[in-house]
């Protein structure tokens, strides 16, 4: 029996080519995102390894810096990790020196160098906002990926790893040289020697000759930038030119306990530093940065589902069409003895076969899609670098078991089908499976679908606290219910498109109709592949135009002023743009905004210790800082209640976060400053309301009360006001002359600034279309699967037709329609429920700010045009086929 299987699944490789490469193409999607995730992993610990040393001391993440006093802080040390402001400590280790940021002083350094266990010490200088301009004046910036700045490091990392490697050049020797990382200096155009203008966090725009390239470890950078300085130079650039550092790196003798070193290092150091085992600060980075590409993986993983979701409506499609195909085989075996469950493994094992076949060439093809997920991040402006190819054994595992599985369940009811003929019906009837009524099926389906109706009913309107999950849980339900009722459901759209048929091409258009209800589940199968696929992506451009909608009427609601001045990648700029616009011709005001993040603090005045970046939204406080003139010149804010801040340490906050909080007029806001250790206690004098614009910040305060913390230097956003009278494109002109010598900022109207705020929207739209391509170009291969197993099925008919009256071309033509039919009886079917899903998706995400419905009919129009073209070129081999069968033969065929 199992040569038999092998010889009848040889026989018919041809035509299990498409469920194979179906296979193969949703397998390729999961072990792509395992590979993808992996490189990023990969890349991200070589950068981990290579950046820590042995002992590492850093700034404590919830101390209060001794060394000077901010805006309303206690100034006092904390001697604990958790301790409160104002605890007292003694630093008898040395002091920190007096800067904004916290750093240590040289003598430090020298006491570190002489304890026990501690061969090497070397104080660094880093900081962030550090951008390379390239040859051609553009910013080399991405969204996500840090820009940083160093101080030359020599240190090895812990255990002797490599730390900064060289890889061309010379380290930098003065002040105007500049090492930066290879893929940095490829993008930026130029070679070593050339000079290159570099955007710093605070002296604005300097240049420098490159002199080498390094990288940090034996990776890429992951898409980040490094730019390497002298230390004196960093030191002028980043902490004010104070002898200092910010951070200290250890290196321990190789049998030394380097846990008992950081203790002997904690004790001759300022309070608020603390020295940590540079494998612990590894493998406590190493298990953020895999937590939050678990997050990456589940996202891709979803859309390989989807894949896999639409192949297996293949793969039934096919083993449903074999099966009728080798009845007369099949009814043989039972003749000859073979039992039901012997020609259902047969079928299984047919299937297993096909599973373990494009499983395995979804894998190698994994590696393909891992690499085109990194391109396409690269080309929206998330950059990962040059990163280390490798293909986990998860990924091959899980690919397998999951191509396999899926392969197997699809086949599941064409095999108990085949079952279920008595020997003698399949012996003397033809080959091909008869017509199939709607049955319970369709009843079951509309059923379905009218619970997830109600379920999104509930979600929408009726259960608050779980309406997403209710809507959510809906649309799956409406979906899969649509699937199996869509015999039914599909007929008007039959109906209309047989219509136009007749009226367009007479007889071969009636013919095409005939064929297209002849088997209602097959070709509800194959549609439902494509409606799967329409649906998500009709879904995503409903949304997406209201959230372009919705942006674009956020930002005329809220802003103010003639001209927008604001940086590329979200990244803050030098105070020194909005000066050079105030001197500009035609320009009348200057509004400028900073912006920075607090950590909340308690009443009690207990620091959390939120370690780097990590915490709910609750947690962090996003204060915005102006002159006390400029309130509501930039964004709408309206004082409902109290005054308007005047001086230092006063504070108005947004009248619906005020309720959420409970914060009233009087009351007191603490926040804390991780990167300068500092403690600020604001007064609430007032609460605002911004209508329905936004307000940038949900917490305002004057800029004095950053100016002691440091915080002001750096601008989020300037408004510009331009003189009644002058020319608008003269000013315009003016202002971008005036901030050409920092081309991380962009001058624009209301309009283009709109435009760019929407630009990101289509940015992942284009993503998650391409993400979503994969499961329409497997739909597109069920259309021609189905028709060209059809075509066999139907070789006698196909004869006699020909042998009857129609050409060639009326064949062709005929086929041709028939896929059209498919095509569009998906694509309509989809665009129906992507419609009322992302009408559904706008109304859950109101309060996020998605406030209006906008569907870009054009657009869905075009689809369901674009659904028409895909069903005439997936018509283009069935077609050929069908014309080249030979008459007599096909006549007398069975």
């Amino acid at each position: 029996m199992w040569r038999a299987t092998w010889k009848s699944l040889w026989a018919r490789k041809l035509r299990l080519l498409m469920s194979t490469l179906a296979v193969v193409l949703g397998v390729a999607f999961v072990a792509g995102s395992f590979i993808f995730t992996d490189m990023l992993q990969g890349s991200f610990d070589s950068i981990v390894k290579g950046t820590v040393a042995d002992v590492e001391v850093q700034p404590r993440d919830n101390a209060v810096n001794p060394s000077a006093s901010g805006a309303g802080a206690d100034g006092g040390n904390s001697g604990q990790d958790g301790g409160k402001a104002g605890s007292t400590g003694s630093g008898d280790g040395g002091e920190a020196a007096q800067t904004s940021t916290p750093t240590l002083k040289p003598e430090v350094v020298e006491k570190i160098r002489h304890l026990d266990g501690v061969t090497r010490v070397q104080g660094s200088v880093s900081a962030t906002g550090v951008h390379a301009i390239g040859s051609d004046g553009r910013v080399i910036a991405s969204f996500g990926p840090p820009q940083l700045g160093f101080s030359w490091y020599t240190l090895p990392a812990f255990g002797g790893q490599p730390g900064v490697v060289l890889k061309s050049g010379h380290a930098p020797t003065s002040d105007s040289e500049v090492v930066v990382d290879p893929q940095t200096l490829e993008k930026s155009g130029y070679r070593l020697g050339d000079r290159m203008r570099i955007i710093t966090p605070d002296d604005g725009t300097i240049t420098a000759t490159v002199v080498g390239t390094a990288t940090w470890g034996s990776g890429g950078s992951a898409g980040a930038s490094y730019l390497f300085f002298s230390q004196h130079r960093a030191q002028e650039l980043f902490i004010d030119g104070s002898d200092a550092f910010t951070g200290i790196g250890v290196q321990t003798s190789p049998d030394a306990d380097r846990d008992e070193v950081a203790r002997q290092v904690d004790d001759v150091i300022p309070k608020n530093f603390k020295a940590t085992n540079g494998q612990t600060i590894a493998d406590e980075t190493s298990s953020q940065i895999n937590d939050a590409l678990q997050y990456v993986n589940t996202f891709l993983l979803i859309f390989a589902g989807i894949s896999l979701v639409v192949a297996a409506f293949l793969i039934l499609n096919t083993f449903s069409i074999l099966v009728a195909q080798r009845s007369r085989e099949l009814a043989l075996y039972r003749a000859i003895g073979a039992s039901r469950r012997q020609i259902r493994a047969t079928v299984l094992v047919e299937a297993l076969i096909v599973g373990l076949a494009g499983s395995a060439l979804g894998v190698v093809a994994g590696v393909g899609v891992a690499y085109f997920i990194k391109y396409f991040m690269a080309v929206a402006g998330y950059d990962m670098g040059v990163s280390r190819l490798a293909v986990p054994l998860r990924a091959v595992v899980i690919s397998l078991v999951v191509g396999v599985a899926v392969t197997i369940v699809a086949a599941l009811m064409p095999a108990q089908r085949a079952t279920k003929v008595p020997p003698v019906e399949a012996m003397t009837g033809s080959a091909v499976e008869k017509p199939q009524g709607l049955g319970d099926r369709a009843v079951a389906g509309v059923a379905m679908a009218l619970f997830g109706l109600l379920a999104m009913v509930i979600g929408l309107w009726g259960h608050p606290g779980h309406n997403a999950v209710w809507a959510g849980v809906g649309m799956g339900l409406v979906t899969i219910g649509v699937a199996i009722a869509s015999p039914l459901l599909g007929r008007p759209v039959v109906w209309l498109v047989g219509r136009l048929y007749r009226m367009l091409f007479g007889e071969v258009g009636r013919l095409a109709e005939k064929n297209s209800v002849r088997q209602p589940r097959r070709t509800a199968a194959t549609a439902s592949a494509l409606m799967i696929g329409l649906t998500l992506v009709s879904l995503m451009t409903v949304f997406g135009a209201s959230a372009k909608a919705s942006v674009t009427d956020s930002v005329h609601e809220s802003l103010r002023g003639d001209y927008l001045i604001g940086s590329q990648a979200g990244s803050q700029f030098p105070r020194s743009v909005a000066d050079a616009a105030g001197r500009v011709d035609g320009v009348s005001a200057v509004h400028s905004m900073s912006t920075t993040l607090l950590v909340n603090v308690p009443a009690d005045g207990s620091i959390p210790d939120i370690r780097n970046g990590v915490g709910d939204r609750d947690a962090y406080l996003v204060v915005g800082a102006m002159k006390p003139g400029d309130i509501d010149r930039i964004y709408p804010q309206k004082i409902t209640s109290g005054r308007a801040f005047k001086a230092a340490d006063e504070l108005i906050v947004n009248q619906k976060v005020a309720e959420q909080k409970h914060l009233e007029v009087g009351g007191t806001v603490l926040g804390y400053s991780p990167s300068r250790q500092k403690l600020v206690q604001f007064t609430v004098v007032g609460l605002y309301d911004s209508g329905d614009g936004q307000s940038g910040a949900d917490y305002w305060t004057s800029t004095s009360t950053l100016s002691p913390l440091g915080l002001d230097k750096k601008l989020s956003f300037i408004s510009v006001e331009r003189t009644p009278g002058a020319d608008p494109a003269q000013v315009k002109n003016g202002l971008e002359d005036a901030t050409a010598d920092t081309p991380l900022v962009s001058v624009m109207d209301v309009n283009e600034y709109a435009d760019q705020q929407t630009s990101q929207v289509d940015q992942i739209l284009v993503f998650i279309y391409a993400l979503l391509g994969l499961s329409i170009v497997i739909a597109i291969l069920g259309i021609v699967n189905t028709l060209g197993l059809s075509i066999i099925e139907r070789t006698r008919e196909i004869g006699l037709l020909r042998a009857i009256a129609l050409k060639r071309r009326e064949i062709r033509l005929m086929i041709t329609l028939e896929s059209v039919i498919i095509s569009l009886l998906g694509a309509t079917v989809g665009l129906i429920l992507g419609v009322g899903f992302g009408a559904a998706l706008q109304r859950l995400m109101a309060d996020q700010g998605i406030t209006v419905l906008s569907v870009p009919w054009g657009q869905l129009l075009a689809f369901l045009a674009a659904a028409a073209v895909v069903g005439v070129l997936a018509a283009v081999w069935p077609a050929r086929r069908a014309t080249r069968i030979d008459i007599l033969k096909a006549v007398s065929s069975e």
